[in-house]
């Protein structure tokens, strides 16, 4: 039982010492377009090979969620192995289960909005992404997630481009910054192409 508690704490720790260290980057899961104008997919899902290392990992969190269920740092690795599996129920479920523990998370909110949104509910992701910017009015990914809805779900480009202009002014090196500038291009020839029909 101690030893159990020692491993536990000890992942939890180095999982919990590595989430910190990106806070200021913000979610590290940004949303995979559906219909992109640059085909490029953000987040695929594994290959069959890596199932197990996943399910193993979930058995793993969930052995030692069952000791300790308010861990914070457990329930966000599973989580985050839930959604790197693609199960978005299920890490939505844990993200939920996180986000009772540490409301006012943004990183914890954006990545179950992601997950919502590839359930294809993009109206609940976007609710919450713009909570996860009540908390951190900074955070980088909640603002490219909201635009990737705005453009490929919703179809406002004119939204698109305000929103991941608006993000290209506060982070130039934005790690999907060329994606931005190419995505918000090609909207505006659609909308010029559009003026001149």
């Amino acid at each position: 039982m101690i030893k159990t508690s020692i491993i536990a704490a000890a992942i939890a720790a180095f999982i919990f010492l590595g989430g910190c260290s990106k806070a200021n980057e913000g979610s590290k899961r940004p949303v995979p377009p559906v219909a992109p104008v640059v085909q490029e997919m953000t987040h695929p899902h594994p290959p069959d090979d890596q199932s197990p290392y996943y399910y193993g990992l979930i058995a793993e969190y969930e052995s030692l969620l069952a000791e300790d269920p308010d861990n914070l740092a457990t329930n966000i690795a599973l989580a985050n192995a839930y959604y790197d599996s693609g199960q978005w129920r299920e890490a939505i479920l844990y993200y939920g289960r996180a986000l009772q523990i540490d409301p006012r998370n943004p990183d914890i909110r954006t990545d179950m909005a992601t997950s919502y949104r590839n359930l294809g509910m993009s109206e609940v992701a976007l609710d919450q992404y713009r909570k996860a910017l009540e908390y951190d009015p900074g955070h980088l990914n909640a603002r490219y997630n909201i635009g990737v809805i705005y453009a490929h779900d919703r179809r406002d480009y004119a939204a698109a481009i305000h929103i991941w202009d608006d993000l290209l002014r506060i982070a130039p090196h934005h790690p999907r910054a060329d994606y931005m500038r190419t995505s918000i291009a090609a909207f505006k020839r659609m909308a010029t192409k559009g003026a001149h029909r």
